[in-house]
């Protein structure tokens, strides 16, 4: 017997309507192709059959669970005093707990960090950062990086993938100039 372990990629769905469902899945079916869909709320016998039929991958959450390497918090604050960080704001200086890397983050390599970062040398392909702050990247991106903190600075995506707050960034929006994005009901970038 072998065994190895792998990092997977997963959509997770919170259904609602089995019929909106098949709608959606149909629509972008390329999109959701060879990834794990996370299925929970209404899982009906329509959406399984759907799925069985198109070959996909899935796993009911009502009733199985996977491990997660990570969970967002869903606590309220009750300070009514703290200030809300401005979407608009240019304050982008990293805070006491902050991680600074000044090489090259290999292929193979894997960050996860409950803090902020900040990268000086480029990420190879194959190499993973995952963070719940936020992520400074002056280096070209060929690897995968993942952010779902208040921003991200970054200056240009190669090969790799960027996702914030779940959404992949859009290379052709890099030129190699410095870009500020933040998230408020979308992304927003902006140039620095």
């Amino acid at each position: 017997m072998k065994v190895k372990q792998q990092t997977l990629k997963a959509f997770e769905f919170e259904i609602d309507e089995s019929r909106a469902f098949v709608e959606y899945y149909t629509k972008n079916a390329p999109l959701l192709q060879g990834y794990l869909l996370m299925l929970s709320g209404e899982v009906s016998a329509e959406v399984t059959g759907f799925l069985d039929e198109k070959e996909a991958v899935y796993i009911d959450t009502n009733t199985k669970s996977l491990q997660m390497r990570k969970k967002r918090s869903t606590a309220v604050l009750d300070d009514t005093s703290a200030k809300e960080p401005s979407v608009y704001s240019d304050e982008i200086t990293p805070g006491k707990n902050a991680s600074v890397y000044y090489r090259t983050v290999r292929s193979g390599e894997e960050i996860y960090a409950d803090e902020e970062l900040v990268f000086f040398g480029r990420i190879n392909s194959g190499a993973v950062i995952e963070c719940s702050r936020s992520v400074q990247i002056f280096g070209i991106i060929d690897g995968l990086v993942r952010s779902d903190g208040e921003y991200l600075l970054l200056k240009e995506i190669g090969q790799g993938s960027v996702f914030f707050h779940g959404e992949e960034l859009d290379k052709s929006r890099f030129d190699g100039k410095l870009k500020l994005i933040k998230y408020d009901n979308g992304i927003i970038f902006k140039d620095i």
